[in-house]
């Protein structure tokens, strides 16, 4: 689940990336992505999800366990690049790969 909303003190992000986004029509554009652990809510867990290139607010993402809303974290990003056909590229052209959706299973 994901709502947007107030954004809290945050420490160092999980998950750090910078690259340049590529759409379809071959428009370039900065893409940085931060994750970071929120903590728990109620009996959930939560973490909060900064990328400038998708969203001008940061997005919390709630699941049932921190692994989970890591994982919902990383494929809300997979799944915007994939329905957008924006591809992720280094300052060198090479293609950026996200990290695979078990990255932060525990």
């Amino acid at each position: 689940m994901a709502t947007a909303g107030y954004m809290e003190q945050l420490t160092d992000p999980i998950f750090k990336l910078e690259a340049i986004a590529v759409n379809g029509d071959g428009d370039r554009a900065p893409f940085t992505l931060s994750i970071y652990d929120g903590g728990k809510e109620g009996t959930n867990y939560y973490c909060w999800v900064r990328c400038p290139y998708i969203r001008d607010y940061d997005l919390k993402i709630i699941n049932i366990g921190k692994s989970e809303s890591l994982r919902d974290s990383l494929e809300f990003i997979k799944n915007f690049l994939k329905h957008s056909n924006t591809q992720l590229i280094n300052e060198n052209g090479q293609h950026v790969d996200l990290p695979p959706l078990d990255t932060w299973n525990n």
